[in-house]
């Protein structure tokens, strides 16, 4: 495949397109710095790594389980990443994103790197729930470092311009996990090279990192003696602070969020099986660039047009998008809802990840983020199970339908509950309430 032009210099031409196109220069050069590009490289190596466990469903099935066995290994294996949520968010606070990150991705490349070498059930279970407790913490870093990096007037667009790295290792990682499958049987080797690749990717996004100078993750919204309070004071503290700051509906859109991340994390590529078409990197060849594309032009939008006004947009592009995958029958078909959902994911990933952060103290803000990701994780460990057992009873199309009145349903409950926010004719970022 050949490479873009917009991609033919690498992370630097990025750069170079987002500080030409930025508001000011001295606000770009703050924001776009050395080390935020040293980060972009290390995730996108991660999500690399992440976006080869795709095909985790096919060893599942290859071992000779069924896509209901999938789902409840899946769902099982959220409920670790639930538990520790709270307490991750306390250690970035207190410790800071590097040793969170380093931490994380070396645990989760020695539970991927396992799991070749077993084919007891039990055992697969406990290294792919150790596997996303450690995701779950680079993820929160990332969110943590992105926000810490910008001035707070930007803080939605250094976040979802640091999501291109995530696009960029779908992209590669599926692609990659595509070509090692390429062949005609599937065989223990293929799945021995599998795991091997994902785990490798993790080794060598901590090999960045740990090149990074321990204070170069801390930015301006990152006050040293604010970090401190987090981890020291007791947990039944923090849960006040959340209680008092609780971010109420926007929680709901990242279960919702996170369900639809199910379906394109592993069953995409089961009902690809099922129709015919065992080739699904052309989704995320679409899905990936979209993003993109829209997280350079429009990553002003959600300060400019309002964070809950993105959000709901977002949701709605994303119902349409599964919705046009209800009946694909071929690859090709794949395309416009993955065009319409990698639009869709570009508006309401940062704008909920800003919403939900931002109402607590910044001295709380990995506390904050992790809560949004919570949302995130109860939304996959029930988009598992439910979207497992829906396609098992009744089918793909009936489980799409029954998502998109979710997606809708959220939309219009976020709508409903934040309808002075939404309805406001001014600039609702420049409110002290999101």
């Amino acid at each position: 495949m050949g490479r873009s032009p917009l991609f033919a210099g690498g992370v630097p031409t990025i750069a170079k397109i987002l500080l030409m196109t930025g508001t000011g220069s001295s606000d770009s050069e703050h924001l776009y710095t050395a080390r935020f590009f040293q980060v972009f490289a290390a995730l996108m190596l991660f999500m690399t790594g992440v976006a080869l466990q795709y095909h985790f469903g096919q060893y599942i099935a290859f071992l000779g389980y069924g896509v209901d066995t999938l789902g409840r290994i899946l769902s099982i294996s959220m409920v670790g990443t639930l538990l520790i949520r709270l307490q991750l968010g306390r250690w970035i606070d207190r410790f800071g994103c590097r040793p969170t990150w380093m931490v994380g991705t070396m645990t989760m490349a020695l539970a991927v790197g396992t799991i070749q070498f077993t084919a007891q059930l039990w055992l697969i279970v406990v290294l792919r729930a150790v596997s996303t407790m450690a995701m779950a913490a680079v993820m929160t870093t990332v969110a943590v470092f992105a926000a810490q990096m910008a001035p707070v007037e930007r803080r939605t667009e250094s976040i979802g311009t640091m999501g291109l790295a995530g696009f960029l290792g779908m992209m590669v990682g599926s692609t990659l996990g595509d070509w090692i499958f390429s062949g005609t049987a599937e065989s223990m080797t293929s799945y021995r090279i599998f795991f091997s690749a994902s785990a490798t990717c993790g080794v060598l996004s901590g090999g960045i990192v740990l090149f990074l100078k321990p204070w170069a993750l801390i930015g301006p919204n990152a006050l040293p003696q604010a970090r401190i309070a987090p981890l020291t004071m007791p947990v039944t503290a923090t849960m006040r602070v959340i209680l008092r700051h609780w971010p109420g509906m926007i929680l709901l859109t990242g279960v919702v969020f996170s369900m639809v991340f199910c379906l394109q994390l592993t069953f995409l590529e089961r009902l690809a099986d099922e129709r015919g078409f065992k080739d699904i990197k052309v989704f995320f060849l679409v899905y990936g660039p979209t993003a993109i594309t829209l997280r350079i032009i429009c990553r002003r939008v959600p300060e400019q047009l309002g964070r809950t006004r993105a959000l709901l947009g977002g949701l709605l592009l994303m119902a349409i998008g599964v919705g046009g995958l209800v009946g694909t029958q071929s690859q090709g078909q794949l395309v416009l809802p993955a065009l319409l959902m990698g639009a869709g994911h570009c508006f309401v990933f940062p704008s909920m990840i800003d919403l939900a952060a931002s109402r607590l103290p910044p001295e709380y803000r990995g506390v904050g983020t992790s809560l949004i990701l919570a949302a995130g994780d109860l939304g996959i460990l029930t988009g598992f199970f439910t979207l497992g057992e829906l396609i098992d009873r009744f089918g793909f199309d009936r489980a799409l339908e029954v998502l998109v009145v979710i997606l809708l349903s959220a939309a219009g409950l976020v709508a409903y509950t934040r309808r002075r926010t939404v309805f406001f004719r001014g600039r609702p970022y420049l409110h002290a309430r999101p």
